[in-house]
């Protein structure tokens, strides 16, 4: 009998010390077909009604999401309702009623200006140029008590692609900071047709509640004597007022859990593993029968790779502790990661990582691809995580949408923090791309699994590898999120 038992234990801790050895195997019997359809099936179903943020069907995502962290073991972070963050939001019914007045000439709504963020407000003040509105630009202006007019964009990058919606929070919150009581942008992007962004801002949509900046405007390129005026003194009077919109909260959640290291130092570091569960809801168009976009590719298949890299890493726990948060409001402007990093739940200094999963689709099923992979010091270890399950890692291979900035790992890459994107296979925004993106088609009968499979536990396993690293990815030199990295760091 004790023969017999030591055997076992030898036997055992054998294979024990082998699971260890084989995280390819591992990864293999952890991600299993059945379980990422069965999941893929749930989110994606009709009765899901397109995940929109704000919904009760988001809401049973949430409710799924939260069930299976408990089913494999993740922890609850201090700070959160169980799994849950709450997210405030706000939908807003734009302004009917803007009047922008710029030395003897008024700006009307709709035509000339529209409404981007902040609520109802009334003043004449005086009128400053500041360029393109970056930081150094308006801390050398006397911007205090003043409109603020600037160029969309930022200087050299202006392009319809640029993440002006992101440059706009920045410019509202420097100015704010600075003394000034409201923004006006000047949209002079080429390619950005007006009339497509002044119907965008003028139909109801969904903002962060407590993003409490100030009245920000975006105003249509004119050749208008006053506004070349304002250019080249740099200084005009004027007024603002908007009134007419409306306002309601609604409180959406980040699904949140956590997975401690094993390290005793490492395990100070956090590896946050995101992806968005939120889609565009219901929308019914002329000459269409199907009004439910199911959003499959996006972002049901980020979700379910959350999902099973949450299942390994609960099974197999690595050095660093790991942070998964499935994240709510993305296509409403990453309202949920923006809301994340202003109200984190493990300090920003102490995350080292965002490793985020979200794509449009996919039109080629040899590769995954993996937006701002060149960006950081972890390509390696990401292609070698592809090449273990028969994929090619490649980069982003139409850098002038520049999908970097539109996804949530932006809002983590922002505060400094080494961030990348996992995306499926994508050779060109091309017919193949477009049949699903953001289309009733996107749904699961539409997939290709024996592609998934291999893409999820590629997936996976980088996550593994990033997890274990002895020492955390960086950002490559020069980098544009570098300085912020440093000011994080504090290196």
């Amino acid at each position: 009998m004790k023969n017999d038992i030591a055997l076992f234990l030898c036997l055992f801790l054998s294979g024990t010390l082998n699971a260890q050895k084989n995280p390819v195997q591992d990864v293999t019997q952890s991600v299993q077909l059945n379980q990422v359809k069965a999941h893929l099936t749930f989110l994606a179903a009709d009765e899901m009604r397109g995940r929109d943020t704000g919904s009760p069907e988001i809401d049973i995502a949430a409710n799924y999401l939260a069930s299976h962290y408990l089913q494999v073991g993740l922890k609850t972070v201090p700070g959160a309702d169980g799994y849950f963050q709450k997210v405030f939001l706000e939908k807003v019914s734009p302004a009917k009623n803007i009047a922008l007045t710029i030395g003897g000439q008024k700006f009307k709504a709709i035509d000339d200006v529209v409404q981007y963020s902040g609520g109802e407000f009334s003043s004449s003040a005086g009128i400053v140029w500041v360029g393109y509105g970056s930081k150094a630009e308006l801390e050398k202006a006397s911007v205090k008590g003043k409109i603020v007019v600037v160029f969309a964009g930022m200087s050299g990058e202006n392009n319809m692609n640029k993440a002006y919606l992101t440059d706009a929070k920045q410019k509202n919150n420097d100015a704010k900071a600075l003394g000034a009581i409201a923004v006006v942008e000047i949209v002079a992007i080429p390619g950005l047709p007006w009339a497509g962004l002044a119907g965008y801002l003028g139909r109801e949509r969904m903002s962060l509640k407590k993003e409490a900046g100030i009245p920000h405007l975006w105003m249509r390129n004119s050749d208008d004597a006053e506004v070349k005026k304002l250019m080249e003194t740099k200084a005009a009077t004027g007024s603002l007022e908007i009134s007419g919109g409306e306002y309601t909260e609604i409180v959406s959640k980040n699904v949140v859990g956590l997975v401690e290291g094993t390290d005793p130092k490492l395990k100070n570091e956090y590896l946050i593993v995101s992806a968005h569960y939120d889609h565009v809801g219901v929308t019914k168009k002329p000459n269409e029968e199907d009004s439910i976009y199911n959003g499959a590719r996006d972002n049901g298949i980020g979700t379910v790779g959350l999902m099973a890299t949450a299942k390994y890493l609960a099974a197999f726990p690595p050095k660093r502790s790991v942070l998964f948060i499935a994240l709510t409001g993305e296509e409403k402007g990453m309202l949920g990661s923006s809301w994340y990093v202003e109200h984190p739940l493990v300090p920003l200094k102490q995350t080292v990582f965002d490793f985020n999963c979200d794509g449009a689709g996919y039109n080629d099923t040899s590769i995954a691809t993996i937006i701002g992979m060149e960006r950081t010091s972890a390509g390696g270890d990401l292609a070698k995580a592809c090449e273990a399950f028969g994929l090619k890692a490649t980069v982003d291979p139409v850098p002038e949408q520049n999908l970097y900035e539109r996804s949530d790992n932006i809002s983590f890459a922002s505060k400094g923090i080494p961030a990348i994107n996992f995306a499926p296979g994508t050779k060109a925004f091309d017919a193949e791309l477009m049949k699903y993106y953001h289309q009733p088609a996107d749904e699961v009968g539409t997939l290709d699994f024996d592609y998934l499979i291999k893409y999820f536990r590629a997936y996976v396993y980088a996550n593994h590898l990033l997890a274990n690293m002895p020492k955390a990815p960086v950002w490559k030199a020069g980098d544009k999120f570098e300085k912020a990295a440093k000011e994080l760091y504090g290196n």
